[in-house]
């Protein structure tokens, strides 16, 4: 009979009614025909062995078996297709021509779970001439990272833990430079010869003549002993002469214009003078080597100051006053 559309009984359902009990069955009308209509029913799935019920929903999905020789299309999926094996590990066998594609021009990544690997076995014999076998690092890129280790598990290469080769039966080509040098690996640090590990000396025998080239040491040395007799010279001439005369006087300096000391005439020194501000005076002196000599481009002395200048001659020294008239003190030898 129609009824409500019901998810639970479909679009129609049948009443029925026996051992005194009524019940309504989901039904669907699929053929009406000789003043009947045939209904077919609706099922609720389970599975289980015999005395246990479970239930079919998304959860717990009915498991299906697929019997040998059944050829299907996997399409239409958009997340990972996982295919696995017996729960024991077996693997699942592929048999025919598998073709594996990237995406796009990428190349196709195998992973696997720690401590597990991946193994490519068959029977065909690869060709030099037309076969090959590519194997790709992260990224897509043509070279793998790789660590070399010795039987205790240590990385072998570095340092520490050189990696030591035999070579055994080969025949190897080198080309070496005519002129082969050895220098030092850093400034100051001279090139040693060493034995074994320890600093155990090396006996070396020298079997050809040996020649020293000590044209170069020579010239060196000649020059350092002709520096070393004109500063004697000068040494001897210094402490041995004494001027056989000196001048001194004491001159008043206007801020109006320089004063050359000692005139134009002048005084020839042997050492050279020395010249004091007079304590007294209320202003700096300033000396130079010009005429123009002036409070910004001369040497200032307080009152009461003094300074010797080595000089040839005391007519070189011009002086000048701050302000007012000052007075200058001074002795040439």
């Amino acid at each position: 009979m129609p009824g409500p559309p019901s998810p639970y009984f479909g679009d129609d359902y049948v009443v029925i009614t026996g051992n005194g009990a009524t019940f309504a069955v989901g039904a669907d009308p699929i053929l009406s025909g000789g003043g009947y209509t045939y209904y077919v029913q609706f099922y609720k799935l389970g599975y289980g062995p015999a005395g246990s019920f479970t239930e079919v929903d998304t959860s717990t999905p009915f498991p299906v078996t697929v019997a040998t020789g059944l050829t299907a299309i996997v399409s239409g999926f958009t997340g990972p297709i996982v295919i696995e094996g017996y729960a024991s590990g077996y693997p699942v066998a592929v048999s025919g021509t598998v073709t594996v594609n990237g995406v796009t021009s990428a190349p196709v990544y195998v992973q696997t779970p720690p401590n597990c690997y991946v193994e490519v076995t068959g029977g065909q014999r690869l060709s030099k001439a037309s076969d090959s076998v590519s194997v790709y690092g992260p990224a897509g890129i043509t070279w793998i990272y790789s660590n070399l280790k010795d039987s205790n598990g240590y990385e072998i290469g570095i340092t520490s833990n050189p990696l030591k080769v035999s070579i055994i039966g080969a025949t190897i080509s080198a080309s070496i430079a005519a002129t082969v040098g050895v220098t030092n690996d850093t400034a100051g640090v001279g090139l040693m010869v060493q034995g074994m590990t320890g600093g155990v000396p090396v006996s070396a025998t020298v079997g050809n003549t040996l020649t020293i080239n000590d044209t170069a040491i020579l010239s060196s040395i000649s020059g350092v002993c002709a520096e070393l007799n004109s500063l004697n010279s000068q040494i001897l001439s210094i402490a041995g002469s004494v001027p056989s005369s000196f001048t001194s006087n004491r001159i008043s300096i206007s801020p109006s214009s320089s004063t050359q000391v000692e005139g134009i005439t002048g005084f020839t020194c042997a050492y050279g003078i020395n010249l004091k501000a007079s304590a007294t005076n209320t202003n700096l002196i300033y000396f130079g080597n010009t005429s123009a000599i002036s409070s910004t481009t001369g040497y200032g002395l307080d009152p009461g100051e003094e300074v010797f200048v080595k000089v040839i001659n005391a007519n070189k020294i011009y002086v000048i006053s701050g302000s007012g008239t000052q007075s200058l003190f001074y002795v040439a030898s």
